[in-house]
């Protein structure tokens, strides 16, 4: 790798402050210097368009250098636009999802055990400390598969849900890659926004129907399975 700038270049070069870019190494930003025999930094080439980068999501997406080492620790130098289409999907984030009132709390807790509680928080499905509407509203449905039947005495434990969070995790990371990622960078910020908002509504009627009826499927797999004759010696 060559190591080609001195700071004095990479100010001419940038524009940036030599202050500024000391900062920004400091805070881990920059690619790693090569001290010389004058025990000056010599940095690398790829140190100029990393100074562009950070500059431009300063100047143009209003990110913190908090933020922007977060991206580059996660994504890398990824493209500004890519970065743009990101903040509209990261709107989702902004949804309103308040938390619980004390009363409503205590009257779904009411109908579960302790343990079943303490169990979705170990498992990460319900999160600790105040608990918001989305989780609440989780805690109701597993309190209403507790009175279905989906009882301890029943086969039904809780550590089963674990099979639904591995699922979709493993289902959104494939969506993210292959479905999502494709069309960052064929729609402005807005109109990718708006995909998203009506997009997910739909995508989650699709799971539903395709959970429904690959259960459908593999149960009538098992129902087709010819009984044993008790009667036939199979010795």
């Amino acid at each position: 790798m060559a190591f080609p700038y001195r700071m004095r270049d990479l100010v001419r070069l940038t524009g940036v402050g030599a202050p500024t870019i000391h900062f920004y190494a400091q805070q881990g930003l920059l690619p790693a210097p090569r001290k010389t025999a004058g025990n000056q930094a010599a940095y690398p080439e790829s140190t100029v368009g990393r100074l562009r980068w950070i500059r431009a999501l300063q100047t143009e997406l209003r990110l913190s250098l908090r933020s922007i080492g977060s991206t580059l620790e996660r994504w890398g130098e990824l493209p500004v636009e890519e970065i743009r289409a990101l903040q509209a999907l990261g709107s989702l984030l902004d949804a309103p999802d308040p938390a619980a009132s004390r009363d409503e709390l205590a009257a779904v807790r009411a109908r579960l055990d302790a343990c079943d509680f303490d169990a979705l928080v170990r498992l990460g499905i319900v999160q600790p400390g105040a608990v918001s509407s989305s989780d609440l509203r989780l805690l109701e449905l597993v309190a209403a598969m507790r009175a279905a039947g989906f009882t301890e005495d029943a086969g039904f434990n809780i550590e089963s849900l674990a099979v639904y969070r591995d699922a979709v995790e493993r289902l959104v990371t494939d969506e993210l890659s292959r479905i999502v990622e494709p069309v960052l960078n064929r729609h402005d910020t807005e109109t990718l926004r708006d995909l998203v908002n009506s997009g997910l509504p739909l995508a989650n009627q699709l799971l539903s129907m395709l959970h429904h009826r690959a259960v459908q499927h593999e149960l009538q797999r098992w129902l087709d399975v010819e009984p044993v004759d008790q009667n036939v010696n199979t010795a």
